[in-house]
């Protein structure tokens, strides 16, 4: 998943066992050519004088590799507080577990995507249809997402598909509005 980044992985693996060190949370990270960014949370117990030092410790870790690190830490206490926890646990990836969080609490991110066709004339509204939900059997593009339509203009899909939706409404021509939902998915 992060092959290039697997040396500064182990070495955060290694920060974790401190006893003051909760979980460290990868949730982003984006390599476009020679630039990289990250951004990393680091979950402690408590705050005291050995937190600044496993901060630097990180920080040290990513200005070797010449990797831009957005480091933020959260307090076991304070986490339930701060909006940063949805984040985590839509996004984020534990090193500690070398998990990522939603898949290990069975927690999916899905996408409620509203389109307006008001730019098509009746014709292509139709034909729009056709190739978003498919026609007589047919499996239409929401198929190849695993999404569905929840009712007039709206489609669920995963976060995952959003991407390749918003392609599609593209060659449309078609505009779209986002919200994100967080499903539980009970067994």
């Amino acid at each position: 998943m992060f092959s290039d980044i697997r040396k500064e992985i182990k070495q955060l693996k290694e920060i974790c066992r401190e006893k003051e060190v909760i979980d460290i949370v990868l949730l982003g990270y984006d390599k476009k050519g020679k630039t990289s960014k990250i951004g990393l949370v680091i979950i402690f117990k408590d705050n005291n004088s050995h937190t600044k030092n496993i901060l630097l410790k990180v920080k040290d870790i990513f200005n070797r590799k010449q990797v831009k690190a957005d480091i933020k830490f959260l307090l076991a206490g304070d986490l339930f507080k701060d909006t940063l926890y949805l984040r985590l646990i839509q996004n984020g990836f534990s090193i500690k577990n070398n998990k990522i969080i939603n898949k290990t609490l069975n927690i999916e991110t899905l996408i409620l995507l509203t389109y307006d066709l008001k730019t098509l004339n009746h014709s292509k509204k139709t034909l729009f249809g056709y190739a978003l939900k498919g026609r007589k059997g047919q499996r239409g593009f929401l198929n190849l997402l695993n999404g569905s339509a929840v009712g007039r203009n709206n489609v669920l899909i995963p976060i995952n598909k959003l991407d390749e939706l918003k392609e599609f409404l593209k060659t449309w021509q078609v505009e779209y509005f986002i919200q994100e939902f967080l499903r539980i998915n009970e067994e």
